[in-house]
């Protein structure tokens, strides 16, 4: 399914304006969702601490006025506060172990990327969920791969857990000559093993399987290019049920290769979604026996501080195993239910807009001395990449995440918002 985590600064005084992080909210979908939908929840972005520094059109405002009052979350287990800087570098840092200079990406669902002008989203880079041999070259776009997995005759089991009984000509695509001709002549680039391995209607792989994979395809990659960095699969979204399914990979590849699982890149998914058998959301991953993790609503779907808080439990999960030291992205988050949805107004344009240029600030400046990648200013997260670049009608209802129209072909007023913001930046 093409649509899919963190941060701090030292002690600052006690008038920070402390924020209680939230799991919990929510309310039942306006409309019905098909039971393999993805979906959202309460709180409206523009009711957060800082969304009256964004022109609800795209156009920003001085860099000075959006930081008049930066928002902190005082973290109890760390003692250690993060909050909003003035925004930074846009480039990563060169000394970083990262060998891309991209930030600010785009997922490609519809049609082939170059049927776009996406120059004018003065975007880093793109993905399109998958493997393709002979990308464009696009001036100052880096493309990144990405490898789908299969896992055969898991089924419609929850607890089991994909949606469909499937039959897998091979355990991954593309195949292991395409993935060596392709590393071999494009050395240095960053690979996807899987895409949200944990979810029933995308790769849909048990822990045990993907620990057994990913070994395989990681050595394929290495051994054809030193130079690759490889991340593993994105999961949905940063939740403790997550986080356990991760947990269970690690524990696997452990037992069975006595070692840490060798990761360059960590990447998440950072949508909003329900965890809950047979419910709109994202389910329960494969392998994992529970009937509910975080009860989010449809109105959550838009929640920054939710948003926030799974970024940061990311981030703190990497640095209690010893991956600390590691980069972070996000391939893959945005807004992905309707107008029809937790109407009204529902997930309207403006609502979107505002959310998406929220979620820039907040990549662009969360920091945690505690948590965050050393090699980048201790920022939680280095690249991110919003769904999508031309996706108008996920799983059959019309949305409005889309920065291009892929019938037109013409930028929407969400890609020149994107575009400004961007382009802004140092």
């Amino acid at each position: 399914m093409h649509r899919h985590k963190r941060l701090g600064v030292a002690a600052v005084s006690c008038i920070l304006v402390v924020v209680v992080l939230c799991l919990l909210t929510v309310s039942a979908p306006a409309a019905p969702l098909p039971a393999s939908g993805y979906a959202t929840q309460e709180i409206r972005y523009h009711h957060a601490p800082h969304a009256e520094h964004l022109n609800a059109r795209g156009a920003l405002l001085p860099r000075e006025d959006q930081r008049k009052d930066a928002w902190s979350i005082y973290e109890q287990e760390e003692w250690d506060y993060f909050l909003y800087l003035p925004l930074v570098f846009k480039r990563y840092d060169p000394l970083a172990p990262w060998t891309g200079d991209a930030r600010f990406g785009f997922g490609v669902s519809e049609n082939p990327v170059e049927q776009y002008n996406v120059s004018l989203l003065h975007a880093d880079w793109y993905i399109n969920f998958g493997f393709r041999a002979d990308p464009p070259s696009l001036p100052g776009l880096e493309f990144v791969q990405t490898i789908r997995l299969c896992e055969p005759d898991l089924g419609l089991l929850f607890g089991g857990n994909c949606w469909a009984p499937r039959t897998c000509g091979t355990d991954y695509s593309p195949s292991q000559a395409a993935i060596v001709d392709y590393a071999t002549a494009q050395p240095g680039t960053l690979w996807l093993i899987g895409n949200e391995p944990d979810a029933p209607g995308q790769d849909c792989i048990t822990p045990g399987r993907y620990a057994e994979m990913y070994h395989e395809l990681y050595y394929i990659i290495k051994g054809a290019d030193s130079s690759a960095k490889v991340a593993i699969g994105g999961v949905v979204q940063g939740t403790p049920l997550r986080l356990e399914y991760l947990d269970m990979i690690l524990d696997e590849y452990q037992a069975i290769y006595d070692g840490m699982i060798p990761v360059d890149v960590w990447n998440v998914h950072a949508f909003i979604l329900r965890e809950e058998k047979d419910s709109w959301g994202c389910q329960i991953p494969p392998g994992i026996e529970a009937e509910e993790g975080m009860p989010y609503t449809l109105s959550d779907h838009d929640n920054m501080t939710i948003f926030a808080e799974q970024i940061v439990r990311f981030r703190q999960w990497m640095r209690d195993r010893g991956e600390r030291n590691k980069p972070l992205v996000v391939t893959e988050y945005g807004i992905l239910l309707s107008r029809y949805h937790d109407y009204p107004p529902g997930f309207d344009e403006p609502r979107v807009e505002d959310f998406m240029l929220a979620t820039f600030d907040y990549f662009l400046s969360a920091t945690s001395t505690s948590y965050g990648y050393p090699g980048d200013g201790n920022r939680l997260v280095q690249a991110w990449c919003w769904f999508s670049l031309d996706d108008s009608h996920f799983e059959g209802y019309e949305s409005y995440s889309h920065l291009f129209d892929s019938e037109t072909k013409q930028i929407t007023p969400l890609g020149i918002a994107y575009g400004n913001y961007s382009a802004s930046l140092p």
